[in-house]
């Protein structure tokens, strides 16, 4: 099967089986008859395509992964592509990805760190279970919220825990305080200080990165007001990356407005020997070019649309 046939095949499954179309409606949008839509769902599924989910990593633009690499700092890229233009979908797409991968990372007697945020909370319901012992997992900054809003890292972390059979430790605290003072209260704690201990012999990370926009979930959670965004934004950050808001380059933009994160700090995490970045949509290009140039990446799973949009903006001088 051509990749022209094998991508219609992925197309018409992804639209039966994740978007609930009915056969007569993929048949109209596809410019074909019923019968073909059938036919093309029971050789996807002969063909192994179909199984419990979808899998479309055989169209994974090698070519595309190549051009990142050879841009920015990054091990792997793993890209995935848009076929069916929902981005929730695509959300889910690229996660699977990462967590196809995940055992690989994983070793016996190694501490991991987690972030939160929506991708992580995609990715979290897909972990696969993975029989590991001595497995730690950390939580990499604060997750708890000072405004009504629920970040879903406890959760996150949680699932975390159950998929490598480890032990969970949270920083129970906000990832920004009011003053850097605080931070330097709860660094104090003596479970924050072991956690933060435990993240500078962290092996693997799993992150996303925020863009500098509203609705975000660091403007949800209350970190960081109207005035701020504009301050942020006027002076040039970005984005952030665990909570850590970076210029363009993938530095940090206000080392005094830094002061007030509660977690790891941005150096630690660059540390990381495997540091696992998921995220999808074209709004997350500029943060995603900043935290590629910083050194923030190891292995990047992204949409192909996106991954574009990069490498167009970024041309080998």
């Amino acid at each position: 099967m051509d990749t022209a046939k094998m991508n219609q095949a992925i197309r018409i499954a992804k639209l039966y089986y994740e978007l609930h179309y009915n056969q007569l409606e993929i048949a109209a949008r596809e410019g074909i008859s019923k019968s073909s839509v059938s036919r093309i769902l029971k050789n996807a599924m002969d063909m192994g395509i179909i199984e419990v989910r979808i899998k479309d990593s055989v169209l994974a633009d090698s070519s595309l992964e190549n051009e990142l690499i050879e841009r920015f700092p990054i091990k792997r890229a793993i890209i995935v592509p848009d076929l069916v233009g929902n981005p929730q979908i695509l959300m889910q797409d690229v996660c699977a990805a990462l967590a196809e991968d995940l055992p690989r990372y994983i070793k016996n007697d190694s501490v991991i760190g987690v972030t939160w945020g929506h991708a992580l909370a995609v990715l979290a319901q897909q972990l696969p279970k993975m029989k590991r012992k001595g497995v730690s997992v950390i939580q990499l900054t604060g997750g708890f919220s000072r405004a009504i809003f629920e970040s879903g890292a406890l959760d996150v972390l949680k699932r975390f825990v159950d998929s490598v059979g480890g032990i969970g430790y949270q920083i129970p605290a906000p990832a920004m305080v009011a003053e850097p003072s605080i931070v330097d209260a709860l660094k104090k704690d003596p479970q924050i200080q072991e956690i933060l201990e435990m993240a500078e012999i962290c092996q693997t990370a799993i992150y996303s990165v925020g863009n500098l926009e509203r609705p975000s979930i660091v403007y949800e959670m209350g970190l960081i007001d109207e005035n701020d965004y504009k301050d942020f934004s006027r002076r040039g950050a970005v984005g952030d990356c665990c909570s850590h808001f970076i210029n363009k380059n993938g530095e940090l933009f206000d080392k005094k407005i830094d002061a007030r994160v509660v977690g790891a700090s941005l150096e630690t995490i660059k540390k990381i020997p495997n540091k696992l970045v998921v995220a999808v949509g074209k709004e997350k290009e500029k943060i995603l070019t900043a935290a590629l140039r910083g050194g923030l990446v190891d292995s990047l799973y992204i949409d192909e649309p996106t991954a574009e949009l990069i490498v167009r903006h970024n041309p080998i001088n």
